[in-house]
């Protein structure tokens, strides 16, 4: 099923090679610590597929998140160039954000076909389980005595009797966010995937998740509660989902000024203060100077890519997905990325498609924590929402895809 798909699209081979390495950060060719092979494979299957399709003579139509999508790109641009203190790291954070464009375009298009779809789960699946590996060996080599990079930390003091797993992924909460994304494609049912392989890769999930101590794990169970009330479809159900979306919130907003003192080892040890102080709380003091430098710089922010909040003299990013866009490229992109989801939302098919919209609801309560406008999970969960959208007209493939196809071909 896969390898055919494949075939077929060298870009979606490429693809879907970019998708198996998720989990080796260490796969890199470069210094910095964020660029790897992924990026190379990304840039390459974007080429490629512009190349497909002008061989196939692909007609472009534009619609709604198409635009705001543009909107987003060129705001960032203007910020790199007006607002950027750094023009290297403004110019970063443009080519980020184009790659990041690239992906949801990518899987928007082929997420479509659905052998395409199938082989995208098939790869997370993958994903998924070399991750449960990595956490198996991680902590094996932990409670060795070994120090390895599978391990993040801990919520306080170091300890011997516990880590914090982040696997093959840059950090803990970045896993956290990603299980909760790869939970959500396992729950399709639409991928011919066997029942029992998606049911063992989301106990994979579920366990890893649990082991990153991370907020994801609130917005992971939020996600499988909001399948869960749709499957049983009854208003009590309904009730309960939005019950928990609004205890999920208030979790994420309390995590931020409050601060939780937390042992694993000694759960009866665990305190919850509010620090009468704003210095002795990070997130807050995140947040706070963020928003200092949106109140500085409310038309094009301090530039991609930058870190608009300060805490103890260090400069970090404001942990406050809506918050850190608007504070590094403005309220005006801040509107564009908001644009962008909302038109996905009104454009999505009928009955919509719960097992995605569940993962973006997911992935919505843990933007609240962190900063996921960067991860690439999340734009390419946005391009499977725009591959779900609601059809206008007949369906349409790829040139050579549908023998009985007597149409050209249009670009996602």
């Amino acid at each position: 099923m896969s390898l055919r798909a494949a075939r077929e699209r060298p870009s979606f081979a490429l693809y879907l090679v970019a998708l198996l390495l998720f989990p080796f950060k260490w796969l890199s060719p470069f210094a910095h610590e964020q660029a790897g092979w992924i990026d190379i494979l990304i840039a390459a299957s974007a080429v490629t597929w512009g190349w497909e399709q002008l061989r196939a003579g692909a007609k472009v139509r534009l619609r709604a998140p198409h635009w705001f999508g543009a909107a987003y790109l060129a705001l960032g641009a203007l910020s790199a160039l007006l607002a950027s203190s750094d023009r290297a790291t403004g110019v970063e954070g443009v080519l980020i954000m184009v790659e990041l464009a690239a992906l949801a375009v990518l899987t928007s298009d082929f997420a479509r076909v659905p052998e395409r779809r199938s082989a995208i789960v098939l790869a997370i699946l993958v994903v998924a389980l070399v991750t449960a590996v990595q956490v198996a060996v991680g902590l094996a080599l932990f409670y060795a005595g070994f120090d390895t990079s599978l391990t993040h930390g801990w919520l306080g003091a170091p300890s011997d009797t516990y880590a914090r797993i982040r696997a093959g992924f840059y950090s803990a909460p970045l896993l956290g966010s990603f299980c909760i994304f790869a939970s959500a494609l396992l729950a399709r049912d639409d991928t011919g995937i066997p029942t029992s392989w998606r049911r063992a890769g989301q106990i994979a999930l579920a366990i890893t998740v649990v082991l990153t101590l991370s907020r994801a794990i609130i917005a992971f169970g939020l996600a499988l509660i909001l399948r869960a009330a749709h499957r049983r479809g009854t208003g009590r159900a309904r009730a309960a989902a939005v019950l928990a979306a609004g205890l999920a919130v208030f979790a994420f907003v309390g995590l931020t000024v409050t601060r939780v003192t937390l042992d694993p080892s000694k759960p009866f040890a665990a305190r919850l203060t509010v620090p009468l102080e704003e210095g002795e709380n990070d997130r807050l003091r995140e947040a706070r100077t963020s928003f200092d430098t949106l109140l500085e710089h409310p038309l094009l922010g301090s530039g991609p890519n930058s870190y608009p909040a300060t805490f103890e003299g260090r400069a970090y990013r404001a942990h406050l997905t809506p918050l850190n866009v608007a504070a590094t490229m403005g309220l005006p992109a801040l509107a564009a990325l908001t644009g962008l989801i909302t038109a996905l939302w009104r454009g999505r098919r009928r009955p919509t498609d719960v097992a995605t919209w569940s993962g973006l609801a997911g992935l919505g309560v843990d933007a609240i924590g962190q900063d996921v406008e960067h991860f690439r999970h999340v734009w390419i969960m946005l391009g499977l929402a725009d591959a779900d959208r609601r059809q206008e007209g007949p369906p349409r493939s790829f040139v050579g895809e549908n023998p009985a196809a007597t149409r050209r071909p249009e670009c996602p």
